[in-house]
C-alpha cells in the first residue's frame, strides 16, 4: 500500500490545487463583479499548476528510476 499512498496523495494534491485556483477566481469574481473572467483565469492557472506538479513528479521518478538502473 506504500506505493499507492504516494499516488493517492498526488491525486488529492492535484485536485486541491485546481480547486484552490478556481475557488479563488470565483471569490474574486463575486467580489469584483467580473463574472466569469477571473474564474476562467483561475481555472487556467490551476491547470498550469497541476501540470507543473506532474512534471516535477515525473522528473523525480525518472531520477529514481535511473539511480536504480545504475545500481543494477
Amino acid at each position: 500500500m506504500g506505493g499507492a499512498q504516494r499516488y493517492l496523495g498526488l491525486g488529492i494534491q492535484a485536485g486541491a490545487t485546481v480547486a484552490f485556483y478556481v475557488g479563488g477566481g470565483l471569490l474574486l469574481d463575486r467580489w469584483l463583479g467580473t463574472m466569469p473572467w477571473l474564474t476562467l483565469v483561475g481555472s487556467v492557472l490551476g491547470l498550469v499548476a497541476m501540470f507543473a506538479l506532474f512534471f516535477r513528479l515525473n522528473a523525480q521518478l525518472t531520477r529514481e528510476h535511473d539511480a536504480r538502473e545504475e545500481k543494477s
